[in-house]
């Protein structure tokens, strides 16, 4: 029988007189890498946390894990600097972003340290439990929340719930314990990972109205998309399938002639899935200050809920898939590292515009919609005589008085022309 001691180390039952001498030697964290209570009876090198006991395989895949090594945050920073960056004798990195690493047990067990620790509530009561699947609202959006889970959930205003949540899908249900622990490879940026999820993995690859969703019944049951379940009469169907068939009506033409080449005198351009069915999503507007003090690492602006969709930067190796995809702002700014002593010489080598994946996924939204009167460019592709802002226009470089943005030239190559779809 497994004892608090086993991994948390600290004095034996019964031999110590006062609160004091019980926590003498104990670890707060033992799946913390080096906190292992194992090491009392075993030479240091025995485990290099207490889940290594069990968990081997695990323990060495999370290690070079971007959970644990926060490797994207680092990325990020030497695309701009131009430079080798030290997160690990970076004072000011570990001070204002180190925070956000977690550990195996604060995803298993307690709340991540850095939305204030403690224990989630099971029932009515507050428990050490240990879970081999995190809980969505207690682990995995105590961190995400604030942006995934705002999406998810259908916060903000006008929006409805993701379509997948409003099935009771949770986030296992795409991201696997394999992409979450990692797969031993030390990945740059988390659309690197080979596991990522896609939307392809469900709903198939083919731009047919006839196969506009393809699941695999062994895994899905068909009452994830048909709410009425299989025989029931009549069977209510997603209003994707009926977009989509309006589509091939109003259009003569199934979705390949938008989202396939092969259209004569033409070659569009492949899509993110999210172009098309998402809402619109936080967004972030001002760069973060991080020469505040006190409490709070940094200070931005409050974010905004906006839906820009751009071109992915020609040749960038991140994003290889699509040629056009939904578009998130950076807050980051020339001048945001330099208390740090880092100049960003690089800075507009990379889009402040970048690549991103909400997840507010809904089958019919404005952009899959062509109204009555109205043709496609109308109705989505914003063209210059359309209403929409969808797409990410030059003049979205431009502040208010007209000036350009300290950004312009690094998301210029990037903007949807007005000639669009005719011409790129």
């Amino acid at each position: 029988m497994l004892t608090c001691q086993h991994c948390h180390g600290g004095a034996a039952d019964f031999t110590f007189a006062n609160m004091t001498e019980a926590h003498d030697g104990m670890f707060t964290d033992p799946s913390a890498f080096g906190q292992s209570g194992c090491t009392a009876c075993h030479e240091e090198s025995f485990a290099r946390s207490s889940c290594d006991q069990c968990h081997e395989t695990a323990v060495t895949n999370t290690m070079t894990s971007l959970h644990t090594t926060q490797r994207g945050y680092i990325t990020a920073i030497e695309d701009r600097c131009g430079c080798d960056f030290d997160a690990a004798n970076s004072a000011d990195y570990q001070a204002r972003c180190a925070g956000c690493h977690t550990t195996c047990g604060q995803c298993h067990v307690s709340r991540p340290k850095s939305v204030g620790g403690g224990f989630p509530k099971v029932s009515s009561s507050y428990s050490h439990r240990f879970r081999g699947t995190p809980n969505m609202s207690e682990q995995c959006m105590a961190c995400h929340g604030s942006r995934i889970g705002h999406d998810f959930r259908g916060e903000g205003e006008g929006n409805v719930q993701d379509y997948h949540a409003s099935r009771g899908m949770k986030c296992e249900d795409c991201h696997s314990k394999e992409e979450i622990h990692g797969d031993g490879t030390e990945y740059n940026h988390r659309y690197e990972v080979a596991l990522m999820p896609r939307c392809e993995d469900c709903h198939g690859e083919s731009g047919s109205v006839a196969d506009v969703v393809t699941v695999d019944p062994d895994d899905f049951a068909c009452s994830l998309c048909h709410i009425n379940g299989v025989g029931s009469d009549p069977v209510e169907v997603p209003s994707m399938l009926v977009n989509h068939a309006h589509h091939v009506e109003v259009g003569d033409t199934d979705c390949a002639h938008c989202h396939r080449d092969g259209v004569p005198a033409t070659e569009p351009p492949n899509m993110q899935c999210q172009t098309c069915h998402s809402q619109p999503y936080k967004n972030c507007t001002n760069c973060h200050n991080l020469q505040t003090e006190g409490d709070h690492a940094y200070e931005i602006d409050p974010s905004v809920l906006d839906i820009k969709i751009g071109y992915i930067p020609a040749g960038h190796p991140r994003f290889s898939d699509y040629d056009v995809a939904l578009l998130r702002h950076t807050p980051v700014s020339e001048e945001t590292y330099s208390n740090w002593g880092l100049d960003l010489t690089d800075y507009d080598s990379k889009p402040t515009w970048q690549y991103t994946s909400p997840h507010n996924i809904i089958a019919s939204t404005p952009q899959t919609t062509v109204l009555e009167g109205e043709s496609c460019a109308l109705s989505c592709h914003g063209t210059a005589a359309a209403s929409s802002d969808y797409l990410l226009r030059e003049t979205d470089l431009y502040e208010e008085g007209g000036a350009q943005l300290p950004d312009y030239d690094a998301n210029i190559g990037i903007v949807i022309p007005e000639s669009f779809p005719e011409g790129k």
